[in-house]
């Protein structure tokens, strides 16, 4: 008994062996390089967007800071100026209060001397009538 009968299982040992050695080194071996490679840069970017999120994480902190202490300060804007503006509506009221006191004491200091005026002139046409009255009586009875 032989253990290779010819050749043909020889050769085709030969090629499997070729054909394995050809894959290991131009298909395989490529392929895995590939995959390292793949992952290292898949490592390097996880790492470059852990950093960045932290990165945007500390901005939105800040952001967020700034963003609060500009609300604080046009809250504080806010009033400061409806404090001014109600002190100027309540100084602006006390003017015209001021200016409708005055202008009722001149009324009034007006209208009394046009009563003053009226009932001289009254008196004098009283004393006038009188007189014509009594001129007119005596006039008759005589």
């Amino acid at each position: 008994m032989t253990i290779f009968p010819d050749l043909t299982a020889l050769i085709v040992s030969a090629i499997v062996v070729f054909l394995a050695l050809a894959l290991k080194n131009w298909f395989f071996e490529p392929l895995a390089r590939v995959v390292e490679e793949r992952e290292g840069r898949y490592q390097k970017s996880a790492s470059a967007r852990r950093k960045e999120e932290g990165r945007l994480a500390d901005a939105e902190t800040s952001l967020s800071k700034a963003l609060s202490e500009a609300r604080l300060a046009g809250y504080a804007e806010m009033d400061r100026v409806r404090k001014g503006a109600g002190e100027n509506a309540d100084r602006l009221l006390a003017e015209a209060r001021d200016r409708a006191r005055q202008r009722i004491a001149e009324g009034t200091a007006a209208l009394a001397e046009q009563t003053t005026a009226a009932e001289r002139e009254l008196d004098r046409a009283a004393g006038g009538l009188a007189e014509a009255l009594t001129t007119r009586l005596l006039r008759r009875a005589s």
